[in-house]
């Protein structure tokens, strides 16, 4: 079937999001994840000691880069502003960390998230030629590493 087609259902696929429907759709969820929050991390943990030598930097924009090196079962991250190692954190399974930092010539602000078996990235950085001439920023987004 191709993506343009209409088909016509006779029942509603998204009637937990209306009213009540959704406050029971999220407890059950959230009961759920609860009881899988265990044995998932111990799937998370299984599978990074399977990739020991899990590690890299990659370019943000100019002379702002993220590197992130596995430790345990999650990650070492840290912001590099012109070479400079700015800001670290370590990232457990299902956990966010905000890294931010600035000098005279670069700032970011990267939020890195461990979710599943994904790191992911949200960055707002910015960067300048001088330190009198204006900064030139991007917001970028993506995924790290999968496992």
């Amino acid at each position: 079937m191709a993506n343009h087609e209409l088909i016509e259902l006779d029942y509603d696929p998204l009637e937990f999001l209306d009213g009540e429907g959704l406050t029971s759709a999220v407890s059950q969820e959230g009961v759920a994840e609860v009881a899988e929050t265990g044995t998932t991390e111990e799937q998370m943990a299984t599978t990074l000691e399977l990739h020991e030598a899990l590690g890299g930097c990659f370019n943000i924009v100019g002379p702002i880069a993220l590197c992130y090196n596995k430790v345990g079962a999650g990650f070492k991250v840290c912001l590099k502003l012109a070479g400079i190692e700015a800001a670290c954190a370590n990232i457990g399974l299902n956990k966010c960390q905000m890294l931010q930092a600035n000098i005279l010539l670069a700032k970011a602000s990267i939020e890195v998230c461990l979710k599943g078996k994904c790191l992911t990235y949200k960055a707002q950085a910015c960067y300048r030629t001088t330190p009198f001439s204006k900064w030139k920023c991007v917001s970028k987004s993506g995924t790290i590493i999968c496992l």
